[in-house]
């Protein structure tokens, strides 16, 4: 019988009680805590994916600005980069012929338009 009384004490129950609270509180806290974990792990892969293709992006324009400037340390390379600066040629072109314009003489009309309509529609005269 004394078992049975220590059993159903009222403070023994309460206590009990808080004890079983203070659990699933100490649970919801891990719970939250874990979960913080596992979203700061995914935004840390998902930033190391970034930071190791900005590496590469590095890597690659390292490699193609040590090319440009092996190809700017040549005569060539040199012309090539002016050109395409300045716009002073078109690629693949080699030499450029300036030509004087008071040296040019305009074309004459030879014939009217009506004329040449006429050739070209009726070609036989």
């Amino acid at each position: 019988m004394v078992a049975l009384k220590q059993r159903e004490d009222p403070v023994r129950l309460l206590g009990k009680r808080f004890l079983l609270a203070a659990l699933c509180v100490l649970a919801v806290v891990g719970a939250f805590a874990v979960w913080n974990t596992y979203q700061k792990e995914r935004e840390s892969a998902i930033l190391d994916g970034e930071a190791q293709a900005m590496a590469l992006d590095i890597t690659d324009r390292e490699a193609k600005l040590k090319s440009d400037i092996a190809k700017l340390q040549t005569d060539r390379g040199k012309e090539t980069a002016l050109r395409q600066q300045y716009a002073l040629a078109a690629e693949g072109e080699r030499v450029i012929v300036i030509v004087n314009q008071s040296a040019q003489t305009a074309p004459t009309a030879s014939s009217s338009a009506f004329i040449e309509w006429l050739h070209k529609t009726l070609p036989w005269w």
